[in-house]
């Protein structure tokens, strides 16, 4: 019976050894052991200048990129050419010149421009003699004098000719000459194409003395002011995007620049080979800025920013690859002891990094935020 006894006192004895030994594992010097408490002394608080914090809801403004190149717009070009043929008796721009909308680009001379503004002139006399003719008959039918299908058959020749003048005047609108300019004593065979856009000639087709016909393109005209930036998103992306997003734009060739812009239409169509949708945007470079047709850029999308769980980038130590969060359990005599928890990050912004597992934190757990890179680096 004393046996037993002595053995069962011997076997209790041995657990609660167990038991506080293992209490007194439990606080260890610095460094990241799973299950065990890290514990920082005052001396290394103060040394390394630790700080404790809290999660907080930060703005996170999110990107999305794409590459495109510039392209004009279907108002920004004008392609020159006459609707009459003609040869070339002057050229007044060059290549690469500004031009103003209104200027004129190239004169043409053909005996058909003369004979267009004869026939447009005698259409106005002869609308003149049939409106007076009408007039008369008009009276004359009030006093019974003519009669009502003289006086309709009048009437009908007049608008006749009133319709023959307007389609006369038209065909000179046409060829850019203006039918309230024309006069008998200044009748010209030289027809002078002008600008219909602000812009820049990009290229000139056409020489001093050469005939050209109305499909021939005498040169090209672009308003660099109104070029689209195209880009291509990828189809996962489109739905963050919305129009009046902002966007910067840079060369390959100069990052350190960037181009504000902002997007002006989405396209209602996927690449089936790429998987890309065309987006377009309007960008706004400043005076020194050269863009072109056919330059291509990088472009950064900027999102709407969204509010977001998150911790300074000090606050998260790594090990074994993964990364972890020293989480405050007491203060004891100056010192502080953590329990190290894992971390799931996400985006990254202005120092803060996404903390995804949030909610395996309270919102009052005091956290280290800053010195524990350094107390661990100093511990291993």
């Amino acid at each position: 019976m004393n046996f037993k006894t002595n053995n069962l006192a011997f076997l209790a004895f041995w657990i609660l050894s167990i038991v506080f030994s293992s209490c007194d594992s439990q606080t260890t010097e610095i460094g990241l052991v799973e299950n065990k408490l890290v514990e920082l002394t005052a001396e290394q608080i103060k040394e390394a200048n630790a700080k404790l914090g809290s999660i907080t809801l930060k703005n996170f403004s999110q990107q999305v990129t794409a590459n495109g190149y510039f392209e004009t717009s279907p108002n920004s070009e004008q392609l020159v050419n006459s609707l009459k043929g003609g040869r070339i008796i002057e050229i007044s721009v060059e290549t690469g010149q500004k031009v103003r909308k209104g200027q004129t680009l190239v004169k043409l001379e053909n005996p058909e421009f003369v004979e267009m503004q004869r026939a447009y002139l005698e259409a106005g006399f002869e609308v003149n003699k049939l409106r007076e003719q009408w007039m008369r008959k008009k009276n004359l039918a009030k006093d019974q004098i003519a009669s009502t299908s003289e006086l309709q058959m009048a009437e009908a020749a007049y608008l006749s000719a009133v319709a023959m003048q307007q389609a006369l005047a038209e065909n000179l609108r046409l060829i850019q000459i203006d039918p309230e300019k024309v006069d008998a004593h200044q009748i010209s065979a030289t027809l002078a194409i002008k600008a219909l856009i602000d812009g820049h000639i990009t290229d000139i087709n056409c020489r001093k003395g050469q005939w050209v016909n109305p499909e021939d393109q005498l040169m090209r005209l672009v308003d660099l002011s109104k070029l689209r930036l195209k880009l291509n998103v990828f189809e996962k992306d489109v739905h963050k995007l919305k129009l009046g997003l902002p966007l910067l734009a840079y060369l390959p060739e100069n990052s350190n620049t960037s181009i504000p812009g902002k997007i002006q239409a989405i396209g209602r169509e996927i690449d089936a080979y790429n998987r890309t949708v065309k987006v377009f945007a309007q960008l706004f470079p400043d005076s020194e800025t050269i863009l072109m047709p056919g330059m291509f850029l990088h472009a950064y999308i900027q999102l709407e920013s969204v509010q977001k769980k998150a911790l300074p980038e000090s606050a998260f130590l790594e090990s074994d690859e993964k990364k972890y969060l020293l989480l405050l359990k007491s203060e004891e005599n100056g010192s502080w002891y953590f329990e190290k928890k894992p971390a799931l990050t996400g985006d990254s912004a202005d120092g803060f990094v996404e903390l995804l597992n949030f909610n395996d934190f309270a919102e009052d757990d005091k956290i280290l935020i800053s010195g524990g890179f350094q107390l661990i680096q100093e511990g291993e």
